[in-house]
């Protein structure tokens, strides 16, 4: 392309051009802040530049960009690097946080902030390639699919799977209050003025604490998916068993549970209901969509094999769990022996 635009000495242009695009991506990487964003602008200003000026002289050669070899440079192009240049001038200005200091700061927005780069991306790619708006919208939702799965199959429900469960939830709840004001995604989803308590630690209440002591789902709910505990030593519902299975009751969808998201009993010393958006998923798939975990209840007997549950056999563990314990998780009744009695 940069041949047939008469630019001289072609090759060695078009390897100066990537080269300093590839230096620029560094700079960015180890040195974000105003002068990277205007490092960049400047760069994507000579690129709209070069494609106003390419387009015209260049005819149908393919330039290359977006790694698409077929297509010919032309307003798209020249629309998508203004674009970028104005992005950057206003990053150079306003000096938002790097991806680095997000994720420590708000890791579930830096994981959001990061698939929606690659969302726009991609999308990028295939309107510059005059792809149609349905398959990289496909492909987009491929990526979030495909990046949920990695993350569920790596991270136990309290490391990073958690924390953006809890954002997403703070962007459900409350999306200004948690994009626009500083705090944490757990201060936004966390009712009332509660700032210590067990309604703050990020977990469910137990189903008997809100259901009348009743170990199973309350009504607007249904069994959205099931964790294990391996490890668990307590004296109240399973004991002796050593291991736990803990179910999700979530509300249907378009149909918030009543009360909404609040601490159980209204009490900060209880964790809370309806507040976590969230499905494991292995449970009634014939319902689509991610609710609130409205509460959880216990089993002694792998979820999978209880009839009515509608559970597969899919296992996650979270033996950070094992020690949760309330005061309605009676353990089940013994005959003792001798005892006449039940």
């Amino acid at each position: 392309m940069l041949r047939a635009a008469g630019v001289p000495a072609p090759a060695l242009a078009a390897r100066a051009v990537a080269i300093t695009e590839i230096a620029v991506f560094v700079l960015v990487l180890a040195a974000p802040g105003r002068l990277a964003g205007a490092v960049v602008a400047v760069l994507f200003a000579g690129l709209t530049a070069g494609a106003a000026v390419g387009a015209r002289r260049a005819g149908d050669r393919s330039c290359g960009c977006f790694g698409d070899e077929g297509a010919p440079l032309g307003p798209r192009h020249v629309a998508t690097n203004l674009a970028a240049a104005l992005a950057a001038a206003a990053a150079a200005l306003a000096a938002p946080a790097s991806l680095a200091r997000l994720a420590a700061d708000r890791p579930g927005l830096a994981v959001i902030d990061l698939a929606l780069a690659v969302i726009l991306g991609i999308g990028l790619r295939r309107w510059l390639r005059g792809t149609g708006a349905g398959s990289w919208h496909a492909a987009a939702v491929a990526l979030v699919d495909g990046s949920a799965r990695v993350l569920e199959a790596r991270f136990s429900r309290r490391t990073a799977l958690t924390r953006v469960a809890v954002a997403g939830s703070a962007l459900a709840v409350a999306p200004l209050r948690y994009l626009l004001y500083p705090g944490s995604a757990l201060g936004v989803v966390v009712p009332g003025n509660c700032r210590d308590g067990l309604c703050t630690d990020g977990y469910t209440a137990f189903c008997c604490e809100i259901h009348q002591g009743l170990n199973t789902c309350p009504a607007d709910t249904f069994v959205g998916g099931w964790w294990m505990c391996t490890d668990y030593r307590g004296h109240q519902l399973c004991q002796g068993a050593g291991v736990r299975y803990y179910v999700d009751c979530n509300n249907f969808p378009g149909r918030p549970f009543p009360g909404g998201c609040r601490c159980a009993d209204d009490d900060c010393s209880h964790r809370r209901q309806a507040c976590n958006v969230f499905r494991y998923g292995q449970c009634n798939t014939h319902i689509k969509g991610t609710t609130t975990v409205v509460c959880r209840v216990v089993t002694c007997e792998k979820p999978s094999l209880i009839d009515g549950l509608n559970c597969n056999a899919t296992l996650m563990i979270d033996d950070k769990v094992c020690g949760h314990e309330a005061g309605c998780l009676e353990p089940v009744a013994v005959q003792l022996p001798g005892s006449g009695g039940a």
